[in-house]
């Protein structure tokens, strides 16, 4: 075994191996699994027999596995001697009376601690003894020394958040390469850190939101996975005191609207819709007693939250998608509050049509061809009604008939909107504003049966018509009118 030889490595498609092999190839700095060798495995090993001592890992250990080498009661001797067998079994022998490995059919090995894995050295299986989704109806799974070695390097290649492990995998291994190469070198900074004061670095919270944050940050230029490459998020505890997991989907589809949305047609609109979803820093301040010329007084303490502790709504609400497709576009793209939120939330100041700066349609055409998957022919048949509607408003300076449909409901009142208007045109000598054809594509199945989506449509046309009339500047010459009408109208709902 030359240390410049290759090592074998490859990726096996099982998420917690690929993460951990995802780690091996980035901090071997290379660009596939294939090119790394036993020396890049040698300098993963001794780089690991110290981080797992610091403060930012010792602790974390016990999340991932249960091996008890950390136990108080065993010396520092012995537990470097252990931890260098476990993070040097890629030299191993294979055993011949041993299954071949369980994630990449390779030979297996003869573990130090026992023949075959349990949950000590693999998260989420069951312990020993228990026969219950094992092969072969023997307790336990037959490992390799690289896949061994791999599982081991979560440790540094998943960062640990809100107390669990977040375990990110794609459908396509070089994606789950790319986060894992954008969160290593923070990681490594943290256990510099840690290594250095001798103290535990800041925690790291809301794991949704870190792995959006990740994928935004991700250098589109180096790119070389696929476009409709999904991301399957594990946020998870292999603690012996309360194994847990949360499983969560970011389809492909999303994952494309998301890297799409930063090109340079969309990107101020997104840019603008993510800062103003982003957590508020709340400032709690606490009385301490101190003493100032022989006098107790009361000394005000700022606690502000950390950076990598703060929440992204925008970004946590993608993996609510599709199921909460028309609260996304009311909140996100027409700027509408949600109905209940704490202070720190920034969405509860949303303000709807007086929000209009921040209204855009390209950025809506765009999220319903990637997420929604809209026919082309709806989308520009929504786009022409809110054209349509925007300059009838314009036109006429007919404020109750904003009114209308910004308050609209009710399918029959949009209807009902819809008709009247264009009897109105009809009678100017002007085309009406909706033909039948068009009506029915938009917001019906059949004669006076509304389709599901027609408040999502309907929703739609709104954003166009907003941004139209901001556009024409038609809310900046009647803002104090506007915003009147809507406190009296809001007085009389409550």
């Amino acid at each position: 075994m030359k240390p410049s030889q290759k090592a074998g490595l490859h990726w096996t498609y099982h998420s917690i191996v690929d993460v951990g092999i995802a780690t091996l190839t980035a901090f071997a700095e290379k660009d596939s699994p294939e090119d790394v060798t036993f020396r890049n495995l040698e300098k993963f090993a001794e780089y690991a027999e110290r981080a797992y001592f610091t403060p930012a890992l010792s602790g974390y250990l016990t999340v991932l596995f249960t091996s008890n080498f950390m136990n108080p009661s065993w010396s520092l001797k012995q537990k470097k001697e252990y931890l260098g067998k476990i993070l040097r079994v890629f030299k191993a022998k294979p055993s011949d009376s041993l299954p071949k490995c369980v994630f990449c059919g390779r030979p297996s090995i003869e573990l130090p601690t026992s023949v075959l894995a349990y949950r000590d050295l693999v998260p989420m299986i069951t312990g020993r003894g228990i026969i219950n989704f094992f092969p072969l109806g023997k307790s336990g799974l037959p490992l390799c020394g690289l896949c061994t070695v791999a599982i081991q390097s979560i440790t540094i290649g998943a960062p640990m958040v809100s107390g669990r492990a977040l375990v990110v995998s794609s459908d396509d291994p070089l994606l789950t390469l790319a986060l894992i190469k954008q969160w290593l070198p923070e990681t490594r900074a943290r256990i510099q850190l840690a290594e250095t004061t001798g103290q535990k670095p800041p925690n790291i919270g809301r794991p949704l939101t870190r792995v959006i944050d990740a994928l935004l940050s991700l250098e589109r230029g180096r790119a070389n996975w696929r476009d409709d490459a999904g991301i399957t998020v594990f946020h998870l505890s292999n603690s012996g005191q309360g194994p847990d997991i949360d499983i969560y989907e970011l389809p492909s589809n999303i994952t494309k609207f998301v890297i799409r949305a930063q090109a340079v047609k969309y990107r101020n609109a997104w840019n603008d819709i993510v800062q103003s979803a982003w957590e508020r820093i709340q400032e709690n301040t606490k009385g301490i007693e101190t003493k100032k010329r022989g006098k107790k007084v009361k000394a005000r303490v700022r606690d502000t939250n950390s950076k990598l502790e703060r929440r992204n709504y925008l970004f946590e609400d993608l993996f609510k998608l599709p199921a909460k497709i028309g609260r996304f576009v009311r909140t996100y793209f027409l700027h509408q509050p949600p109905q209940y939120g704490q202070k720190s939330d920034p969405r509860i100041e949303y303000k709807g049509w007086q929000d209009a700066k921040h209204i855009k349609w390209d950025l809506t055409e765009l999220f319903l061809k990637e997420v929604i998957k809209m026919e082309k022919s709806r989308i520009e048949a929504i786009r022409r009604l809110g054209d349509r509607i925007a300059e009838e408003i314009i036109s006429t300076n007919d404020k109750g008939f904003w009114w209308d449909i910004y308050n609209c409901q009710k399918s029959y009142e949009m209807r009902n909107i819809l008709i009247r208007q264009s009897q109105k045109d009809i009678k100017a000598g002007k085309e009406p504003l909706i033909r039948f054809e068009p009506f029915l594509e938009i917001f019906e199945e059949g004669e006076e049966l509304a389709r599901v989506d027609w408040k999502l449509a309907w929703d739609l046309m709104l954003i166009r018509v907003i941004e139209q009339l901001y556009e024409k500047k038609w809310f900046e010459q009647h803002k104090e009118v506007l915003e009147s009408e809507e406190t009296s109208s809001t007085k009389k709902e409550v």
